[in-house]
This record gives C-alpha cells, sequence and structure tokens, in this order.
C-alpha cells in the first residue's frame, strides 16, 4: 500500500523542460560556426602560425585521402609545406631617402676634394710669392718736388702772384705735363690742398688732413697706376716754431714689385738755423730707422731752406746721394744750388739721372723751382 502512494506521487511530478538542453548544444554549434569562418579560405594565406608557408586543401585531399587507412596514410609520407616566395617591397619613400644619403656623401667627397685642391693652389701661390719677394727688384720713375707757395703768402695780388687755388691748379697742370710719377709738396694750404686732389687726375695724395693740426702742409703724390701704398706713417718735428708732422709713406711699384720709402719735410727759413738744425736730425733718424726696420730704398724731398749743409748732413750720415749729383766723399754737386733737395739711398741702391730745375713755375705758380730727376731704385727683396 505505501508503496502504490509512493509510485503516484513521482508520476504526478511535473517533467524538466527540453529547451535547456539545447542551450549549451547551441552554444558549442556557433563556437564551431565561428570558428569555420575565421579559418584562412585561400591558399595564398599561410595556414601555421605567421610562417610564409601554406598547404591546400587539395594537398591534404592528395595526400589523406578520405576513409584511407593509418598505415595507408604513413606510407605517404609527411606533407612537405611549401615555402612563400618573399614579395619585395615598393618603398618609394625608403629609395628616395637612401638616394638623398648616397648624394650628400657624394658632395662631401667633392668639398673635400675642392678644399684640398685649393690648400694645394694658396701653397704652392705662396711659395711663389715668396720666392718673389725674395728677388731684387728695381722701378725706375721720374720723382719731383715743389714748393706750391701757400695761399697766405699771395692774398690780395701780393707778390705779384694769383690767388693760391689758381696758382695750384697750374701746378697740378705742369706735374702731369713732365711726366713726374712721385711728388713731394711743401707749404700747402687747405684751399690748395681741395684743388690739387681734384686736378691732379690719376695721382693719389697722403696725408691729406688725416693727421691732424697742420696736416696739410706737406703732402706725397703719386700715380695710382703705376703704385699702391702699402704703409704709411709720420714724425713730430719743429718747422716755424710749430710742432707738425713729417709723412712718410711705403710705395710699391705695380708692374715690378719694388717697394721703396718717400718722405716729405719743409724746413724753417731765415734765422732759425737751431730748428733746421734739429728737423734735419729727426730726418736723419727717420731715414735709418726705415732702412734698418725693412731695408727697402728711401728718398726725401722738399724745400730745406739750406744751399749746402743739409746735403752735408744727410750724405755724412747716411751715404745718401742728391738727384743733382755729388761725388764720393761727399763732394757737392754742380751749380747752381738750389734750398730745394732731393736725395736717396739704401736698399740696394738708389742712383739718379736726368736732373732739371725747372723754372716753369717761377713768377706765376711759385717762388721755387720744381725739381725733378728720373730715379731707379732698387729693392733687395724680404730676407730672412
Amino acid at each position: 500500500m505505501p508503496s502504490h502512494r509512493a509510485a503516484s506521487r513521482r508520476a504526478a511530478k511535473p517533467a524538466r523542460p527540453s529547451w535547456r538542453l539545447l542551450v549549451p548544444a547551441c552554444a558549442v554549434t556557433g563556437v564551431m560556426v565561428v570558428s569555420l569562418l575565421l579559418l584562412p579560405g585561400s591558399e595564398d594565406q599561410p595556414t601555421i602560425g605567421a610562417a610564409s608557408s601554406s598547404i591546400s586543401a587539395a594537398e591534404v585531399a592528395a595526400t589523406h585521402t578520405p576513409g584511407a587507412s593509418r598505415s595507408a596514410r604513413r606510407e605517404a609520407g609527411p606533407v612537405i609545406l611549401k615555402a612563400r616566395r618573399a614579395v619585395p617591397l615598393d618603398n618609394a619613400a625608403a629609395r628616395q631617402g637612401v638616394s638623398v644619403i648616397k648624394e650628400r656623401k657624394r658632395q662631401a667627397r667633392i668639398k673635400v676634394r675642392k678644399a684640398r685642391q685649393k690648400a694645394k693652389r694658396e701653397r704652392r701661390a705662396a711659395r711663389r710669392a715668396a720666392r718673389l719677394a725674395a728677388m731684387a727688384k728695381t722701378s725706375t720713375f721720374r720723382v719731383g718736388s715743389l714748393n706750391v707757395l701757400g695761399s697766405q703768402h699771395t692774398r690780395g695780388g701780393a707778390r705779384g702772384y694769383g690767388p693760391g687755388t689758381t696758382r695750384a691748379a697750374m701746378a697740378a697742370d705742369l706735374v702731369m705735363n713732365r711726366g713726374i710719377d712721385v711728388l713731394t709738396m711743401s707749404e700747402v694750404q687747405d684751399d690748395q690742398l681741395g684743388v690739387l686732389t681734384n686736378q691732379l687726375g690719376g695721382y693719389s695724395i697722403w696725408p691729406q688732413q688725416t693727421l691732424g693740426n697742420n696736416t696739410q702742409r706737406l703732402q706725397i703724390a703719386w700715380r695710382s697706376d703705376k703704385f699702391e701704398m702699402l704703409d704709411s706713417g709720420s714724425v713730430s718735428f719743429t718747422f716755424t716754431s710749430q710742432v707738425i708732422p713729417m709723412p712718410y709713406v711705403l710705395l710699391k711699384d705695380r708692374s715690378t714689385g719694388a717697394q721703396f720709402w718717400v718722405i716729405s719735410i719743409h724746413q724753417s727759413a731765415g734765422g732759425l738755423q737751431a730748428q733746421r738744425d734739429a728737423s734735419t736730425v729727426v730726418a736723419i733718424n727717420l731715414m735709418k730707422q726705415l732702412m734698418a726696420e725693412s731695408g727697402k730704398p728711401v728718398i726725401i724731398g722738399g724745400d730745406m731752406n739750406e744751399h749746402t749743409k743739409f746735403f752735408y748732413s744727410v750724405c755724412n750720415a747716411t751715404g745718401f746721394l742728391a738727384a743733382n749729383g755729388g761725388g764720393a766723399g761727399c763732394t757737392l754737386p754742380p751749380p747752381p744750388l738750389r734750398v730745394d733737395w732731393i736725395m736717396g739711398g739704401g736698399g740696394d741702391g738708389v742712383s739718379f739721372s736726368g736732373y732739371v730745375q725747372d723754372g716753369a713755375t717761377l713768377g706765376r705758380i711759385s717762388d721755387h723751382y720744381m725739381i725733378h730727376a728720373q730715379v731707379s731704385v732698387t729693392d733687395p727683396g724680404d730676407k730672412p
């Protein structure tokens, strides 16, 4: 009896729903479908990791036929994986970068080669210049000296002369007409300097007004196409109780390369003998200094206001001779002797010829003769 009741109760219990059993099956089925969809579908895609080898379904079918036994598959041998051929990259930017690097290297090699060639040329030119500098060189030209008679002496027609500027223009014309290449000038005033600078076409003039007070009084002019100035300077001396500069320049012959010094001087006039003696000493010391420091020839010109004493003093101290002559033992040149002098010496020699006391200046340009002569100066070259 009790067992009957128990069976009745079990039979009355409701059955479990069948859809709950389908959920796991559907999930597994979905995973399998997704897996199949994600598998490579082409022979060109790798099937083993990231390696560049693949095996197609046809190859699998050829070696593993359906229903083949394990022994048959073993006899067929292992599946041989085929290596995929590497595909070259088509990277234009990379190729361009390589080309740029190659071009930079090429340009760098060219730059180094050119720098070496330039340095070689410079060394060769320096050696050639050194050889030329060491050789003796000669310059031949016409040198002159003129006291232009300062404007202050002829204001208002004094002494029967025209204005200083008019006379300066006439002096410039005469200098060029006589073919003078280098000229020392004394007693120049400011208004005359402007005229000389403008009228002496093709000439350079120094110092003009660059040395301070009373600079304009003494000037040196030279043909710009024939000479160039390499150096310049001045020393102070007393003229008519005033301290003024005595200018000097180092000129170089553009054609031959010969170098020489030129000094312009004007000594005190009248009874100021002590001042003349002192300025002569200054000039002699300057000549000796220039010769000792450079070994180059020296020419000095100007109004010395002495007919003989300046010549004797300079000749005895330096051995210089005058443009108008003079012999061994410092014998005087032949007369007539003027107060204007041109003297020279040093280097490997200075020689004069064709000396002229040009009276074309008298009465209309100046109260002094313009003196000029042909001169040859020999530069011994640069010595070690």
